[in-house]
C-alpha cells in the first residue's frame, strides 16, 4: 500500500463531453452530483442553438448557486497565432472580462486555455506530427508568450491559474514545446494541462516517465481519458477502466509531487455518458483508495 501524502490534494471533476448538447446542462450537474465529483469542466463558449452566450452564462451562475459545493472550470482559447492583431486584442480582452466573470460568479480557480490551432498548409489535421509544435517558428512562441502574460497577470490578480493542455495541433502539444513556452513565459500563473492520451497518439509522443521529467513542475491541470492504438495509427477511445493508459502511473506520480489541483475525468467516446460517468468515477475511487490520495 502507498504511504499517504497529506500535501496531494486532488479534486475530480466531470468533463461536458460525458452529458453536452441542447438542453443538457442541468443534466450534466445532476450526474457529476449523483457521482458525487468535485466539480465540472464547462467549455467557455456555448455552440448549441438553444441558448445564446449571454442566457448560457445566466444559466451556468443559477446552477453553481444550486449546487453551491461543484466547483467549475472552463476550456477557452484566445487565438495568439491569428494574422490579425486587432482581433487578438479584441479576444484577449474579451477573455480578460470572463475570467472575471468565472472568479465572481463561480469561484474559478484553475481553467483550460488553448493560445490558437496549428494545422500545416496541405497536411491533415490529424498529421499531428506535422502540426502544432512541428511546424512552430519563433514567432510563434514569442506571439504567444506576450498573450499569455497579460492573461496571466489578470489570472494572478484574481488567484487563478492557466493551464495549457498538451493538445494536438497546438503549439502547446508535446513536453518538449511545453517546457519551451514555460520557460519563456515564466509566469507563475501559467501552466501545462497534462492529457497522456494526447500526447500518445502523437508519433513524436512520449512515456508517462518523460513527461514528468521535463515539465512535472508545471502540471497544474490534469485530463484522464483513456486510448487504445492500434497499427497503421489508428485509435479508439476506451472507458476508463480498460487500464490502455497507466492512469495509476500518473495519480501516483503526481502524489509523489505533492500534487494539489484538479483531475478531470474525459469521456471522449459516443454513447451512454450516465453510465460513463458512473463507471470512470468507480475507477477514480479504486485508484484513490489504493494510492490513498
Amino acid at each position: 500500500m502507498a504511504t499517504k501524502t497529506d500535501d496531494c490534494k486532488i479534486s475530480v471533476f466531470l468533463h461536458v463531453n460525458y452529458w453536452e448538447g441542447a438542453g443538457k446542462i442541468d443534466t450534466l450537474f445532476k450526474i457529476a452530483d449523483m457521482n458525487k465529483y468535485d466539480g465540472v469542466e464547462l467549455r467557455w463558449k456555448y455552440a448549441f442553438d438553444d441558448l445564446n452566450q449571454e442566457e448560457y452564462l445566466s444559466k451556468v451562475a443559477v446552477l453553481k448557486q444550486q449546487y453551491s459545493d461543484m466547483q467549475i472550470s472552463f476550456g477557452g482559447m484566445v487565438d495568439f497565432m491569428a494574422e490579425d492583431r486587432g482581433q487578438i486584442k479584441r479576444d484577449t480582452e474579451d477573455y480578460l472580462k470572463f475570467l472575471e466573470w468565472a472568479n465572481r460568479e463561480c469561484g474559478t480557480m484553475a481553467m483550460n486555455f488553448f493560445t490558437g490551432t496549428m494545422v500545416r498548409p496541405g497536411a491533415d489535421y490529424y498529421e499531428f506530427d506535422r502540426n502544432g509544435s512541428a511546424m512552430s517558428e519563433p514567432r510563434h512562441y514569442e506571439q504567444s508568450v506576450k498573450g499569455l502574460k497579460i492573461v496571466g497577470d489578470k489570472a494572478g490578480s484574481l488567484g487563478m491559474r492557466l493551464a495549457l493542455e498538451t493538445h494536438n495541433c497546438y503549439l502547446h502539444d508535446l513536453p518538449g514545446s511545453c517546457k519551451k513556452l514555460m520557460e519563456m513565459t515564466n509566469h507563475e500563473a501559467v501552466g501545462i494541462n497534462y492529457d497522456h492520451g494526447n500526447i500518445m497518439i502523437n508519433k513524436n509522443g512520449c512515456s508517462i516517465a518523460e513527461v514528468f521529467e521535463t515539465i512535472g513542475d508545471k502540471i497544474y491541470y490534469v485530463h484522464l481519458k483513456n486510448l487504445l492504438m492500434y497499427k497503421n495509427d489508428y485509435f479508439m477511445t476506451t472507458r476508463l477502466e480498460e487500464g490502455h493508459i497507466d492512469n495509476a502511473d500518473i495519480l501516483a506520480r503526481l502524489k509523489n509531487r505533492g500534487y494539489n489541483g484538479v483531475v478531470t475525468v474525459e469521456y471522449a467516446c459516443p454513447g451512454d455518458g450516465f453510465i460513463a460517468a458512473r463507471r470512470d468515477m468507480e475507477y477514480i475511487k479504486i485508484l484513490r483508495d489504493w494510492l490513498e490520495v
